[in-house]
């Protein structure tokens, strides 16, 4: 496994990270079980996986007690990141808050799920309109000053976000969408993080698991609002998408020995500015497929054409979706 430092952070974290959404066993991914979700913890800690990522609403916070109950006796082993900002009333309505009292409130219950005393990567889950980013990031500066959190991130940030949030706090990393089918952030926002030495922790990687090619290979689309009605399984997407995928990506794959999913997340992290890919696992089985695209260097030649692949995927996308 390899590690890499996170910014300007004192965190050294494995290039492949364990993300723990579908932990949460809800509407958003369906039902886990708690006895797989503890064996893929296990197991990302014996390839060498150290790097854990979670956040409060995942599942209304039984992802963080899923975690807390499975890294026991392990805590100082392990980089936890966690979320805030997310809420969720009665009714399971879920909503943004990023008042200071209601970060340190989720603060307090996610140490408290995760049975811990401090968090290592602390991370605004998404911006608040209603709340000034200057009153969000005081309140995490107060938190990393007294040790309470060793670095400082947000996710889902633009640029102009982000140069707001550090007149008043230091960031340490940005966690934003990343992978073949989704390149927007090469533009302004991956130049900007390496200019001023901000981690880039990747979500999504294998865009849900549409990367991996099983629904072009005949596998039924599951029926939960994640991969359900998702615009790239659907309609004209689909179609150019399988050929994309099954006939011009896979095939490099193969010259690597990898499945589809490996080559995606061994090309993600080939990219520059990149410290560690969130891989989603459920059992055992998926992320140790995933910690195999650590081990693979792609040649330059084959970024290349990869990456020439993809510019003709999204003209094609753009295209069936203009004309009717």
């Amino acid at each position: 496994m390899e590690y890499r430092k996170l910014g300007s952070s004192s965190l050294e974290v494995s290039v492949i990270s364990l993300g723990t959404w579908a932990f949460g066993s809800d509407k958003w991914w369906g039902q886990q079980s708690d006895k797989n979700s503890a064996a893929t913890v296990e197991r990302a800690l014996e390839l060498g996986i150290n790097f854990i990522d979670t956040a409060r609403v995942y599942g209304f916070g039984h992802s963080e007690e899923v975690v807390g109950k499975a890294i026991k006796g392990k805590r100082e082993k392990l980089i936890l990141a966690t979320k805030t900002g997310l809420s969720w009333d009665s009714k399971g309505y879920i909503y943004n808050d990023l008042s200071p009292q209601k970060i340190l409130q989720e603060f307090q219950q996610s140490t408290k799920a995760l049975k811990t005393d401090y968090i290592d990567l602390y991370q605004i889950h998404w911006p608040d309109e209603k709340v000034s980013i200057k009153k969000s990031a005081l309140i995490l500066k107060k938190l990393f000053e007294k040790g309470q959190i060793k670095a400082v991130g947000v996710s889902n940030y633009s640029v102009k976000q982000m140069q707001e949030f550090m007149q008043y706090c230091p960031l340490h990393s940005l966690q934003p969408p990343f992978n073949l089918f989704r390149r927007e952030i090469k533009k302004d926002i991956l130049p900007f993080c390496c200019k001023h030495n901000i981690g880039i922790v990747i979500y999504s990687p294998l865009h849900s698991g549409i990367l991996t090619g099983k629904f072009f290979k005949g596998k039924p689309i599951p029926d939960d609002l994640v991969r359900g009605g998702h615009l790239d399984l659907r309609g004209k997407n689909f179609g150019i998408n399988k050929e994309i995928m099954l006939e011009k990506i896979e095939p490099l794959a193969l010259k690597y020995g990898l499945s589809l999913g490996q080559l995606a997340i061994s090309w993600l992290i080939s990219q520059k500015g990149i410290t560690s890919a969130i891989c989603g696992a459920r059992h055992p089985e998926q992320i140790t497929e995933n910690a195999v695209a650590c081990d693979i260097t792609l040649d330059e030649e084959d970024i290349k054409g990869i990456n020439e692949i993809l510019d003709e995927r999204e003209r094609l996308v753009k295209y069936a979706n203009r004309v009717k």
